[in-house]
């Protein structure tokens, strides 16, 4: 008898115990390539097709930053992300090498990282790969 009661907490305590929900970790996952540059009190810059800065995001949270094809800088990166408007998730992003933090805007096509707010650039990067 003690021994089917015992089973019985057993099941019963396994079938309470709740998952552990994973944090949500924004994708950026891939190549993204410079497009334009806007802000400030410039015109906006569009830059062509191909040419130029591209950075590429990993899932291990590596990044790697390249100008014409050579790599200007590498290291890891990380998002907050504290909210969502218009399909854009929005937040800060930090890169380990140099050490900076700046806003950034995401969806599935596009992130602008900079902010404009203060007359700084915005930095816009349409993925590639």
């Amino acid at each position: 008898m003690k021994k089917a009661l015992l089973m019985i907490a057993l099941i019963a305590g396994l079938a309470s115990c709740k998952k552990d929900k994973k944090p949500y970790v924004p994708t950026v996952n891939g190549t993204w390539e410079l497009r334009s540059i806007s802000g400030g009190f410039g015109p906006t810059v569009v830059i062509p097709n191909g040419k130029r800065v591209k950075f590429q995001f990993t899932t291990n949270s590596r990044y790697i930053k390249t100008d014409t094809n050579k790599v200007e800088t590498r290291g890891n990166f990380s998002i907050a992300v504290m909210g969502e408007e218009r399909g854009y998730k929005y937040g800060t992003i930090t890169f380990t090498n140099p050490d900076y933090r700046d806003a950034i805007r995401f969806k599935s096509d596009t992130i602008y990282i900079g902010s404009s707010a203060a007359d700084g650039p915005t930095y816009q990067y349409i993925k590639i790969k």
